[in-house]
């Protein structure tokens, strides 16, 4: 297969390198011209995502994997998760935290459509900043461009700024031994930007000299290791297989075909449907209801084993006494013997029975206390009663314990 070609795409311009090496800037349908029948890897601005690491639990499947890195992830991210696109490294670190890159789902589906209206068959998509060379682990990679700064900080890490806010991202970092610049401006420049972010200790910094915005491009793309690189086309974003291109001219003799087959085994069809209609409605109520039970639960792997490994646990170690089993029972005799009270909603969390109560008068509380003073396993706090002429609603908890 001929070799890829590797595009920059700001949104605005693309460039790549012609057959001599020498870069080419123009529209994104120009270098799809160019590409003709090979495949293209296009390298978009790192200011568009963002780079970071996920702890993830050992999911094998990798759309499991993407949910995953969401939920993880969910708490340090301004964006709401199901606006966002998650993609991951094929391998953890070895710190064991995956290397995840955090995009706008709807840039990127703009991304894709860009390349796509212009005839470019887009097999990896990856952020500038893993374009850089991988850093040595005392140091940093940075290319200064007139306007902004890209810079690789590991293997997988890094991130883009303007000029003028590199300094409060690089500084809030930290600091490497030595810092290997790539840049076309003035010595000076370098100087004062590593200068703005702060350092302590100031690393060394090793220039690499090229002679405008152009060539430090060029070397860029020229130089460019996909090796550590991160392929945003993941999940619902990933690129179609080469057996789905070659099955696309058919896909309406294939359509014909597959009606007459439904026609042909039309009841079997729709009862199948209904059975994984059953189904899919079962499973989703189950979810529903484990995660009524268990809401400190994040993450669902295996429904069954979480389960019953949750219900061991409410049930407790400490013996037939202890676990949440034991508080219904007290609560449901005290409640059933005072029949002017009534439960309206229940809580289990850290150890308690957190409940809701209705009764229709003031001495409803006063049964309910005696109620508890006579069940020698559980104790009632009362956290507040509220009288109505209706009634009055009692707030309280129950826990282990002497009654009183």
């Amino acid at each position: 297969m001929a070799e890829r070609l590797v595009v920059h795409w700001d949104g605005e311009q693309a460039a790549w390198l012609d057959g001599d090496g020498t870069l080419v800037r123009a529209t994104l349908a120009e270098s799809a011209d160019a590409a003709g029948e090979r495949e293209a890897m296009v390298v978009i601005p790192g200011e568009q995502l963002l780079l970071t690491q996920v702890h993830l639990p050992p999911i094998r499947q990798a759309r499991r994997r993407l949910q995953a890195a969401g939920f993880a992830l969910e708490d340090q991210l301004a964006a709401r998760v199901d606006s966002l696109h998650f993609a991951l490294a094929a391998r953890p670190e070895a710190n064991g935290d995956t290397a995840a890159v955090v995009i706008d789902r709807l840039r990127l589906a703009e991304l894709l459509a860009d390349c796509r209206d212009a005839g470019l068959d887009v097999v990896q998509l990856i952020p500038d900043i893993l374009a850089l060379p991988v850093p040595a682990a005392d140091a940093w990679q940075v290319l200064l461009e007139s306007g902004r700064v890209i810079t690789r900080t590991g293997a997988r890490a890094g991130f883009a700024a303007e000029r003028d806010l590199w300094p409060v991202m690089a500084g809030a970092a930290e600091p490497p031994a030595r810092i290997v610049v790539q840049t076309g401006a003035e010595p000076a420049r370098v100087e004062q930007l590593i200068d703005d972010a702060g350092f302590d200790p100031r690393p060394a910094i090793e220039r690499i000299e090229r002679s405008d915005d152009d060539a430090l491009l060029t070397a860029l793309l020229a130089n460019i290791d996909t090796g550590q690189a991160i392929n945003l086309r993941q999940g619902e974003f990933a690129r179609a297989s080469g057996m789905q291109t070659w099955w696309h001219p058919f896909k309406l003799t294939a359509g014909l075909a597959a009606a007459w087959l439904v026609l042909a085994i039309g009841a079997r069809a729709v009862e199948s449907w209904q059975l994984h209609q059953r189904i899919d409605a079962l499973e989703a109520q189950s979810v529903a209801a484990f995660r009524d039970a268990f809401p400190n639960v994040q993450t669902i792997n295996d429904l069954r084993v979480q389960a019953e490994q949750n219900i061991r646990s409410l049930r407790g170690t400490s013996g037939a006494g202890g676990g949440l089993f034991s508080l219904l029972q007290a609560t449901a005799e005290v409640t059933g013997q005072a029949g002017d009270v009534s439960v309206q909603s229940m809580q289990y969390r850290d150890g308690a029975l957190y409940l809701s109560l209705r009764g229709d008068n003031v001495q409803s509380l006063e049964a309910l206390r005696a109620g508890f003073a006579r069940q020698p396993g559980a104790a009632l706090t009362v956290e507040s009663a509220d009288a109505a002429a209706d009634g009055v609603q009692i707030r309280a908890s129950v826990t282990h314990g002497a009654g009183a």
